[in-house]
């Protein structure tokens, strides 16, 4: 499941829930378990050490630290340890009010974090393993302003990683098109170079730099055609194609659109002021 971390962080300020448990589990190297289930509750999974595949409804995940899991309640479950070492992970059961299971559908779906490797929330997760193993209200309380505290930084993290991962994407991605401009380059082909569709990366790159890709393509070849136009004495079939444009018609028109004039009017122009 996509998660959008913002709606994700909304729901979690909004919805009460009960804190069921919290246990440490340190599986041995190569076991494996197939046709178990998740509990009647929802469940957060945080790797301590080694790797795991679960599986939860059939969806595999690929369990490491640096990652968060989340399950809903009654999900089929199978499970195998990949590493070497020990599997060792805790894992967070609470329970979403009932009154608000309805408006707060991530409680009974399976997703992942990844708020990398952030040793506040180990820090947090080891005192709310103490708390709700220490009998009495007080820690009652404490283990669920913990909780949430948790839920804080995994959000704040998982959001950051990926507002910077965005932004490495797209410093790439216009390294690429200042390098490979004159090809037929298209949004769809941009995209699936980052593994993203066409909506996903055309949504990060107008994030981080404020147009589409496209706009940036066209601004790339209308700088250099005005460069080739001021500096050549190429065609302007010459140079649309060089700027990767195959019809010079078109790159004409688009050219105008742009800058004001026609490219071989601001060719005759420099012509006549340099002859």
């Amino acid at each position: 499941m996509n998660v959008d971390i913002n709606e994700l962080a909304h729901y979690y300020a909004k919805i009460n829930i009960s804190i069921i448990d919290v246990g440490r589990v340190v599986v041995p190297s190569g076991k494996r378990c197939f046709g178990g289930y998740t509990p009647p509750f929802s469940g957060v999974v945080f790797p301590l050490r080694g790797r795991a595949r679960m599986f939860f409804n059939g969806v595999p995940y690929e369990m490491e630290y640096g990652k968060v899991f989340h399950a809903g309640p009654n999900m089929s479950l199978d499970k195998e340890v990949l590493s070497r070492s020990v599997w060792d992970f805790m894992v967070v059961h609470y329970q979403a009010d009932n009154n608000e299971k309805d408006s707060f559908p991530y409680a009974l779906a399976h997703f992942q974090l990844e708020p990398g490797y952030n040793t506040r929330i180990n820090d947090l997760l080891h005192r709310l393993h103490s708390s709700c193993t220490t009998p009495g209200r007080l820690p009652e309380l404490r283990a669920k302003s913990l909780f949430f505290s948790i839920l804080d930084e995994l959000v704040t993290s998982a959001s950051q990683r990926r507002n910077q991962s965005g932004r490495d994407i797209v410093e790439q991605a216009i390294e690429y098109i200042k390098s490979h401009y004159m090809e037929p380059l298209t949004v769809p082909g941009l995209a699936g170079q980052y593994s993203l569709n066409s909506k996903q990366f055309a949504y990060l790159f107008q994030k981080h730099t404020g147009m589409g890709p496209n706009e940036y393509l066209i601004e790339q070849r209308v700088r250099r055609a005005k460069e080739l136009l001021c500096t050549t004495a190429c065609s302007v079939a010459e140079i649309s194609a060089c700027v990767g444009y195959s019809d010079p018609y078109y790159f004409s028109k688009l050219f105008k659109k742009r800058t004001g004039f026609c490219p071989s009017t601001l060719q005759s122009y420099l012509g006549k002021n340099t002859g």
